[in-house]
């Protein structure tokens, strides 16, 4: 330190000198230049004050960390603990803030401003739908609220060229603008005019970088080619720029173009969504406001198009992840921010234990002459290293969390998942904070120990008893959030096996299932699509290994076809008040495939055709709703498709409920009517086959019997309709993967805590205990007396924990479909929580037990 002071002073003596010198050349005397130094020195000594306090400051800091780096090296259990234990705390955290700021804050990747972007659709009161061309256009022309509009429209079409084999892709129609409004232009080629959507132009297409890439090996020359789509000659006239897609997983886009069929107002589903951007100084709630006025205009311009239906305007969270998206990933983070405080309050035992047993030399240290302060600054450098090197690999785990989760999100959502600057910061923050969070209050415990106390013994009965209180609070607090998060876990995961375990009113095993979507070229007519499907569904019949194969526009769960309806005998009603209904087309053997049993009449048949009797079949509350106490048979209604009424239809059967339009089961649609297929083929179609083997086994045969019927035509699937049926939830599956793992997390966490705050202080009490049993203390004394100390942080975390579940309840009914929060809920998280405890507390108190007096007395 001396020389270093001495240093300093040839330092200061040496600038002094030269202000003289500089001084003397400028043209004063000695004597004037070296007064004037004089003025100048206090400052400049001031300066040089200064300079030392700023590198003794430093050099202090690096001799602290330097010595927490040793001290952290003697003690690898320790360090490799805590340091595994941030990890987990830390590595979540940045996990769910990385899904969630992809979610609720990007958008879409490689989008200019995707916060600026809404997505419109048009919507009645109790069901959501699409738009109609000529409403969106209405909405683009009086909308002032956006600076631009564009519709989009998804579909599949099937790509055939000398390049590859026929196969399938995601395909989205777009006005001409849509790449502008997102600013984006094709970096091959070029983007759609406005001649490219006018009616009879040039089908042309842009590509996507990654479907260029993989199907024409990136060759220039792809500009300008042909290629067939749905078997109409297409131009491509661009590709995009690789990782860009809009408005989902896209792999071709064409131009939207008006046709007779969108040309009318009343066909609402057939555009799917407009996307708008907002005008400087509009706001998502301007914008609702302005085309909720819009839509009652329309209205009452186009009673019979219009009436009921009101734009409804979404940001993308609502729009792509649901209403409740916001909701849903912020529970997400609450959950992992109670893991990371369950993970700070067992770094806080653990530092509070160390610093105990570091007694002795913390007090030597103070009374040598170390400010209370600088002991303080040192243990809070110990703990924030420990959380640093926790979240270096904090930031590892959250790599290979995000990884992992992309494989379980859906294929179709384009979301930037990247672990960016924004993630980066988040991490060193939260590293930094838990740092200081779990060391301060053991650092302030040991630190306001009377030093006298600290030398007696070590300071460890002093120490100990002031320590001892705040362990049992903070494992009180471990438990507390550990019962909350159990509860709530266990909640999603009652209402997920409430989905698996209530029944669709179907037999789901064995049952194979696949969409094919005929195109329009050569499948223009009703009869051309009816002998496709008897003849594939004769060669799949004939596949060994199958029991009976049927058809259907949809699969059960899945959406159907909504259609205003009309009882026969009824009183006439205004077009705007007719009831709707559900109506599901299907083929012959529906039921007997997918094993529902068929009340009374019979199935369709292969005479249920367009020139046979138009006929129906009706589900249970349908008939039950109808026709309480009459037999269904015979009796008619009709349907109305746009304006126009089919013919009055005649109920040949009545089935059991099976759900649909209802993804998770809970009831069955009851107003549900099955039409057949034959009378009225759509061009989409879902093939399903019961099996008397393995489905799995079948796919590729019936990919290839797919292919003998058409070899140009694309398979969509197959897979067990057990599997896509779980599609339909598979963002509840994986928010409740999510919560069960943080809640498996905070059960350990909080274990682990409570065992090393018992077996801490069954350690330091081994001498009491020896005593105890030389007196005649016997092992159930001793197990008593460590489980006492043990249950009672327990009984009071359950108490405040349960309390807590019961205001997470709401928040979680909020976000997925659980089941009410009845008593067994609560009692099967405090009951797992319980047992972990008694685990955790069993095996110090074993130790205890074993403890032989004559030892104990000894080290007295």
């Amino acid at each position: 330190m001396r020389r270093r002071e001495k240093q300093l002073d040839d330092e200061l003596r040496f600038d002094i000198e030269q202000r003289v010198a500089g001084k003397i050349r400028a043209g004063m005397s000695e004597a004037e230049a070296r007064r004037a130094v004089r003025l100048e020195f206090g400052g400049l000594e001031q300066i040089k004050e200064e300079c030392r306090d700023v590198r003794g400051f430093f050099e202090s800091l690096l001799q602290d960390v330097r010595y927490a780096l040793r001290g952290l090296r003697r003690a690898p259990a320790f360090t490799i603990v805590a340091v595994a234990t941030l990890a987990i705390g830390i590595g979540v955290n940045a996990t769910v803030f990385t899904l969630t700021k992809a979610v609720l804050f990007n958008g879409f990747p490689m989008v200019e401003r995707s916060d600026r972007l809404v997505y419109i659709d048009s919507r009645r009161t109790v069901e959501g739908c699409c738009l109609s061309w000529p409403d969106f256009q209405d909405w683009r022309a009086q909308a002032k609220s956006f600076r631009d509009m564009a519709a989009v429209h998804g579909d599949r079409v099937v790509v055939s060229d000398e390049h590859g084999y026929t196969e399938s892709y995601d395909a989205t129609e777009v006005s001409a603008n849509t790449f502008g409004l997102v600013g984006q232009k094709p970096i091959l080629g070029r983007d759609f005019e406005a001649a490219d959507e006018a009616p009879g132009a040039a089908p042309v297409a842009i590509l996507n970088y990654c479907l260029w890439e993989r199907r024409y090996g990136k060759d220039p020359a792809t500009i300008g080619s042909t290629v067939r789509t749905n078997n109409v000659p297409t131009t491509v006239i661009g590709v995009m720029a690789r990782g860009f897609s809009f408005p989902q997983k896209t792999e071709l886009w064409i131009p939207v173009k008006p046709n007779a069929e969108r040309a009318q107002r009343e066909a609402h589903y057939r555009l799917w969504v407009a996307v708008g951007r907002l005008a400087d100084g509009a706001t998502i709630e301007t914008a609702r406001a302005e085309m909720d006025t819009i839509g009652r205009r329309l209205a009452a311009a186009y009673p019979a198009a219009d009436q009921g239906f009101r734009p409804s305007v979404h940001a993308f969270p609502e729009f792509f992840m649901g209403h409740n998206a916001s909701l849903m990933y912020s529970t997400l983070l609450g959950a992992v921010g109670l893991v990371l405080l369950i993970a700070c309050a067992n770094l806080a035992n653990l530092m509070l234990a160390r610093s105990v047993a570091r007694a002795r030399e913390i007090s030597l240290r103070m009374a040598l002459g170390a400010a209370r302060w600088r002991i303080l600054r040192h243990l809070l450098i110990e703990s924030v290293l420990l959380s640093i090197a926790g979240g270096f690999l904090g930031w590892w785990l959250a790599v290979g969390g995000v990884r992992i989760w992309q494989g379980m999100d859906r294929p179709w959502r384009v979301m930037d998942y990247s672990l960016d600057y924004g993630v980066l910061v988040y991490l060193i923050a939260i590293s930094i904070a838990t740092g200081v969070l779990f060391g301060l209050a053991p650092a302030l415990r040991v630190t306001k120990t009377e030093i006298n106390f600290m030398l007696k013994d070590g300071g460890q009965t002093a120490t100990g008893a002031r320590g001892k209180h705040l362990a049992s609070i903070l494992v009180a607090g471990e438990m507390a959030l550990a019962v909350m998060l159990l509860f709530g876990a266990g909640l999603m995961i009652r209402g997920l096996v409430t989905i698996f375990g209530l029944r669709a009113g179907i037999e789901t095993g064995n049952v194979l299932t696949m969409q094919i979507a005929l195109p329009a070229a050569g499948y223009s007519t009703s009869e051309a699509k009816v002998l496709f499907f008897d003849r594939l569904q004769k060669r799949l019949q004939s596949v060994p290994g199958v029991e009976s194969v049927t058809l259907a526009g949809s699969i059960p769960t899945y959406g159907t076809t909504r259609l205003a309806y009309e009882m026969a005998g009824s009183a006439q009603v205004e077009e705007q008040r007719r009831p709707a209904l559900s109506a599901l087309r299907i083929g012959t053997g529906y039921f007997q495939t997918l094993g529902a049993a068929v009340l009374a009449g019979r199935e369709f048949l292969q005479a249920d055709d367009a020139s046979g009797i138009p006929v129906a079949i009706v589900n249970e509350k349908f008939a039950n709703g109808h026709w309480p106490r009459e037999d269904a048979l015979g009796k008619r209604f009709r349907v109305y498709e746009g304006k126009l009424p089919r013919p009055w239809l005649t109920v040949v059967g009545v089935v059991s409920n099976i759900a649909q339009n209802d993804s998770t089961r809970a009831d069955a649609d009851s107003q549900l009517v099955y039409l057949p297929y034959r009378q009225s083929p759509g061009a989409t179609t879902w093939v399903m086959a019961r099996t008397r083997v393995s489905p799995e086994s079948l796919a590729a045969s019936f990919r290839k019997e797919t292919q003998a019927v058409d070899p140009g035509l694309p398979v969509f699937g197959p897979w067990t309709l057990e599997n896509r049926m779980a599609w339909a939830y598979r963002d509840l599956t994986n928010l409740t993967s999510l919560f069960a793992l943080f809640a498996a997390i905070a059960l350990l966490l909080a274990s682990v805590g409570l065992y090393a705050v018992i077996a801490h202080s069954v350690s330091r009490r081994t001498q009491e205990i020896g005593i105890r049993i030389a007196i005649g203390g016997t092992a159930q004394d001793v197990l008593k007396l460590v489980f006492r100390q043990g249950m009672l942080p327990l009984v009071i975390g359950l108490g405040v924990g349960l309390a807590g579940s019961m205001a997470l309840f709401p928040v979680l009914r909020s976000t997925a479909p659980v089941p009410p929060a009845d008593p067994a809920a609560l009692a099967g998280a405090a009951a797992v929580l319980i047992f972990a405890a008694m685990l955790g507390c069993w095996i110090p108190a074993r130790r205890a037990m074993r403890v032989d007096p004559v030892i104990a007395l000894r080290h007295e």
